[in-house]
């Protein structure tokens, strides 16, 4: 019998992007659920209880990534779920993320602004889940 294949909760409020990151990572071996706004993710990450969380910084609902991952970090069955921060900042704001500075409001394992670099996201999704 084959092992379970890790469960990845990817939370953005772009389709396209969900749907091309859901599709590559089906592709190599994760079983993929998406949601398209913060409230939406929550509700999934408790559910379904996920190896791992890919989570953008900013949508344009008002539940952001920033919250989520507050939220997160503040559940005692969900804080230590590895979460890695996306955004699209830098292209569109001109705006760099700063781990450390950022880190009282956002406190992800990982970050990766887009475009994404897959194969480098395919490395630490693996590196943080085994």
């Amino acid at each position: 019998m084959g092992e379970a294949a890790a469960k990845i909760v990817i939370v953005d409020d772009n389709a396209d992007y969900l749907f091309t990151m859901q599709t590559f990572l089906s592709r190599n071996g994760f079983e993929v659920e998406t949601a398209p706004d913060g409230r939406t993710g929550m509700d999934l990450i408790r559910k379904e209880r996920p190896n791992l969380i890919l989570l953008d910084v900013m949508m344009e609902t008002t539940f952001s990534g920033f919250e989520v991952c507050r939220q997160i970090r503040n559940d005692p069955e969900l804080k230590k779920t590895p979460i890695i921060g996306i955004t699209g900042m830098e292209d569109e704001l001109g705006l760099e993320f700063d781990k450390y500075d950022d880190a009282d409001y956002f406190s992800p394992d990982a970050f990766f602004d887009k475009p994404v670099d897959k194969d480098a996201l395919l490395k630490k999704i693996k590196d943080l889940i085994s």
